[in-house]
């Protein structure tokens, strides 16, 4: 019997497509690009005075919330910070904001804290804006954190009745 000396064959060559597809996909997901699913909104109901009453002695306070819910998918990063702030409002300012009824003006100021002392604005003429992180676990997707916004209408102002309003756009850079 003869012994032969077989060389081993080669193992068929497979293609790189399915392969180079996949970490081009890697890449993609990857990138900035994909990672702009980031999205961040407020809601508010707003905040309500009532009824003025200028017999009062002392300021109306009141207080109101906004909700800021932020979403991401599964490569964004896992906090997001944001800046939110508070407009002028029709009275185009923040010394004091005034609500409206028809002619007549009512002053009110909102702020970022309880004792009223750091009016929310845009972070001009000495106002300032709420700064805060959004923390996501890894598998979270959505999140939610609430803000309380501060009004105060000063007393003493002798304004006639009637329903006052005012609005104000509230801005959130992420």
């Amino acid at each position: 019997m003869s012994t032969r000396n077989r060389r081993p064959r080669p193992a068929p060559r497979r293609p790189l497509a399915p392969i180079a597809g996949g970490i081009a996909a890697l890449l993609l997901l990857g990138s900035n690009a994909a990672r702009a699913a980031l999205d961040c909104t407020v809601t508010t109901p707003g905040v309500a005075f009532g009824n003025y009453d200028a017999t009062l002695p002392g300021p109306t306070d009141v207080s109101g919330n906004l909700t800021v819910t932020c979403t991401r998918v599964l490569f964004d990063p896992l906090s997001a910070g944001y800046v939110l702030a508070l407009s002028r409002g029709t009275s185009g300012s923040f010394a004091p904001r005034q609500m409206a009824s028809g002619a007549s003006r009512l002053n009110y100021n909102l702020y970022r804290d309880a004792g009223r002392s750091q009016v929310w604005g845009d972070g001009t003429a000495a106002t300032g804006t709420i700064s805060a992180t959004m923390n996501f676990s890894l598998f979270q997707f959505s999140k939610a954190a609430a803000h309380t916004a501060y009004g105060r209408v000063p007393a003493g102002q002798g304004a006639n009745p009637g329903s006052y309003g005012d609005n104000i756009v509230v801005t959130i850079t992420f």
